[in-house]
């Protein structure tokens, strides 16, 4: 797959690949939307690598691009809650809540966490250790994610309860 996308690869695909991860927040962006309209973040995960084993993508970009896929994620249950209870909704804020403030965490480090990837990743043949630390970004991210969210429990429930309140807001008399 990567000497099919080194091949394929024209320069105007090159220029885009580095436009839309530029900065961790466009990286971001990019696999927010590419996950979002494709409702996959395993797809968006496998294009990823393939980017990466091509030379299209360095880590830390594609790193970011899994930042942005986290967020995608969120589109699917949050359009799977309209029209659905007041829990339901309030389960799609809270995964969108959970996935945002992450990768606006991470996207932060982004360089320090690119090499903390990096460095508990396993050596080997080169497209083995592009996938494993693609993989290994993702799972690091959800269990830090976790273990910082979970103690926080109460604080995500009075978010989320704001943001989806008991009761809409009176309409306003002009």
């Amino acid at each position: 797959m990567s000497e099919a996308l080194q091949q394929a690869a024209g320069e105007r695909l090159r220029r885009a690949l580095a436009a839309l991860t530029r900065t961790p927040l466009t990286g971001a962006l990019a696999g927010m939307v590419v996950t979002a309209v494709m409702q996959s973040s395993s797809a968006t995960t496998v294009m990823v690598i393939g980017f990466v084993s091509a030379g299209l993508l360095e880590l830390p970009q594609a790193v970011a691009v899994i930042f942005g896929a986290n967020i995608g994620t969120t589109v699917t249950a949050v359009l799977a809650s309209i029209g659905q209870s007041r829990d339901t909704k309030r389960a799609a804020a809270a995964h969108a809540l959970f996935n945002l403030t992450g990768a606006a965490a991470f996207c932060a480090l982004l360089p320090w966490y690119a090499g903390l990837v990096a460095m508990i990743s396993p050596k080997g043949p080169e497209l083995e250790v592009i996938a494993r630390q693609i993989a290994n970004a993702h799972t690091l991210f959800n269990l830090i994610c976790t273990a910082v969210w979970l103690p926080l429990t109460p604080l995500m429930v009075r978010l989320v309860c704001r943001l989806v309140p008991d009761r809409p807001p009176k309409a306003r008399n002009s």
